[in-house]
């Protein structure tokens, strides 16, 4: 090995690194990382997302709250209806590479 990076910036600010981490750390749960899953697919409503995880629909809530507020979900109101989903691509490869880094 070179000591060189294979890809991306070899010097990363401080507030870059604080985000990083508040980013895993809103993923890191089983549940929150299930829920990004089923995200993948397309928007849900918290009553989907209650019928496709296994976990209460306060525990889902919770998990939505923490998500959101790490930057990895949206959500949007239509009517009564609120529908979470990705907020865009990169957080979708997101999880792409990290199923994959796990399937390895």
């Amino acid at each position: 090995m070179s000591g060189e990076p294979v890809s991306g910036p070899s010097v990363i600010g401080p507030d870059d690194l604080e985000r990083a981490v508040e980013v895993l750390r809103g993923m890191a749960y089983q549940h929150r990382l299930h829920i990004l899953v089923v995200l993948r697919g397309g928007e849900a409503t918290p009553a989907e997302l209650c019928e496709r995880i296994p976990a209460h629909p306060t525990a889902i809530s919770h998990h939505l709250r923490n998500l959101a507020d790490a930057g990895l979900i949206q959500r949007r109101r239509r009517g009564r209806n609120v529908f979470y989903s990705l907020p865009g691509e990169p957080t979708g490869k997101l999880i792409d590479d990290i199923l994959s880094f796990v399937a390895r």
